[in-house]
């Protein structure tokens, strides 16, 4: 697999620079590039129950929702680091790209996510604020990624992704990047 991931839905870039298998699962890190104007990104809120998320700006300004607190951040700003079960959101505001160095510890399946959300992208198979046109790819992204939202007890959700992952399986969706 490419170490660096192309969105040609949302324009922006990851780059892996630490994988989970490459940190015996410790962290995931990497560096993403946020097309201008990547506002796909922030809205829904999100929180991961079992994950940390920092978040610092080499280029660029990023919009930061943490909990109700807006960040906004510059290659000047301080890494900000979003506890587990903090709703936040990001996005680029601007004209020209942000580039920011990420982390996500422990990342659990998240590069499993990133990775198939990309290849849905590639292959057209997702709107244009970049969810999954199908709902069982949904299902297997939003099983992977570990996200849930607000309004909604998380355990509940986490089976909805967990069950719904495994009847898209069962129906045939899978995910070619990953061994099933």
């Amino acid at each position: 697999m490419s170490d660096t991931l192309f969105n040609p839905v949302t324009g922006d870039t990851l780059r892996f620079i630490k994988t989970a298998k490459e940190t015996n699962g410790e962290v995931s890190e990497f560096i993403l590039t946020l097309a201008p104007k990547s506002d796909w990104a922030k809205s829904p809120k999100h929180f991961h129950p079992h994950q940390k998320e920092s978040f610092k700006v080499l280029s660029g300004e990023l919009h930061l929702y943490e909990g109700k607190k807006l960040h906004i951040l510059t290659a000047e700003s301080d890494k900000v680091i979003i506890d587990k079960l903090t709703l936040h959101a990001f996005w680029n505001p601007l004209d020209t790209e942000t580039v920011l160095h990420a982390e996500i510890y422990p990342p659990v399946d998240i590069e499993k996510g990133l990775r198939f959300n990309y290849y849905l992208a590639q292959k057209g198979k997702v709107y244009k604020n970049n969810i999954p046109r199908n709902l069982f790819h949904s299902f297997i992204l939003m099983n992977y990624v570990d996200s849930y939202f607000k309004g909604i007890p998380w355990k509940f959700q986490k089976q909805v992704w967990k069950f719904g992952a495994k009847i898209a399986r069962f129906l045939g969706y899978k995910d070619p990047l990953i061994s099933n």
